[in-house]
């Protein structure tokens, strides 16, 4: 008899950790969220959509369940295509006006669409509704940005780059080693480019000068909605001393202006910090 109970409240423990397993993952299920817009997903790293199919309810219940799954995944891979052609690359351009130029970035396209990543498969006995979320990177080697950057950035309008005289420079300079835009007045639209101009329209931040490895790893920049958590992104890469700026304008949505004097504060501190270069930028949304 002791035997016997010592064996149930060994498996009790196990028990417990099914049933917390079994609600997790429903929790889990239920929770997933899509992400389907250009800002969701480059604050979270990833663009992430579903697809629901059923199958003909004559066929016996396995193969009902596994037709069901096959259909949900070819139809989240139709809808991560058109989430992806829809996302901002600059100015009024998306990925869909690139692909129809460029043969590159379609195949580009349809190499992601067909990388894309199950990240969840959930089928409902009951209803006999099966649902897949695929998930796209936006960073990393296999990522959204490092598969477009490098023909989005050959697209830009070329623009002169900022360039203060010498003893506006030297007059300027102040120890700052990283950039934070405050862009939460302004009709702002993240993309994978977002450049910041002088009031002139020359170039202060050009993401085409970031090292290709930062590009690839984690993007022209970063995006966040506070400052707090834009100065503590900065800190992970080494920055101690951003400066933070209000945007004071807009060009086609994408490009931010700012002030002459912040324009020649951040070339100053620059030339000595180069954290351009390092993409250490971090553009805070409404």
């Amino acid at each position: 008899m002791k035997k016997i109970l010592m064996n149930k409240l060994l498996l009790l423990p196990m028990f417990l950790f099914l049933a917390a397993f079994a609600s997790a993952s429903t929790a889990f299920a239920e929770n997933m969220q899509e992400i389907r817009d250009t800002k969701q997903a480059l604050m979270a790293g990833k663009l992430v959509v579903k697809g629901e199919a059923t199958a003909d309810q004559t066929l016996p219940v396995g193969q009902r369940k596994l037709m069901a799954m096959r259909g949900a995944k070819v139809i989240a891979l139709r809808e991560i295509a058109e989430v992806i052609d829809g996302v901002v690359v600059s100015g009024e351009s998306t990925v869909a006006n690139m692909s129809a130029q460029s043969d590159i970035v379609r195949s580009s396209v349809q190499g992601l669409v067909k990388g894309a990543q199950i990240v969840k498969e959930d089928y409902d006995q009951l209803s006999g509704i099966a649902t897949v979320w695929v998930a796209v990177s936006m960073r990393g080697v296999d990522g959204l940005l490092p598969s477009l950057l490098p023909q989005a950035i050959q697209a830009l309008p070329t623009a002169p780059s900022y360039q203060p005289t010498p003893e506006q420079a030297r007059v300027a300079v102040v120890n700052y080693d990283g950039l934070i835009l405050d862009v939460r007045e302004q009709a702002f639209r993240p993309a994978l480019i977002n450049r910041v101009l002088s009031q002139s329209g020359d170039v202060v931040y050009d993401p085409a000068k970031v090292a290709q490895n930062i590009l690839v790893e984690r993007g022209a920049a970063e995006y966040t909605n506070d400052v707090g958590k834009a100065k503590a992104l900065l800190s992970e890469r080494g920055s101690t001393n951003p400066v933070v700026i209000k945007a004071s304008g807009l060009v086609k949505s994408t490009d931010v202006q700012i002030g002459k004097d912040d324009a020649t504060a951040i070339y100053a501190s620059n030339q000595a910090k180069n954290f351009l270069e390092g993409a250490k930028v971090v553009f805070v949304l409404k």
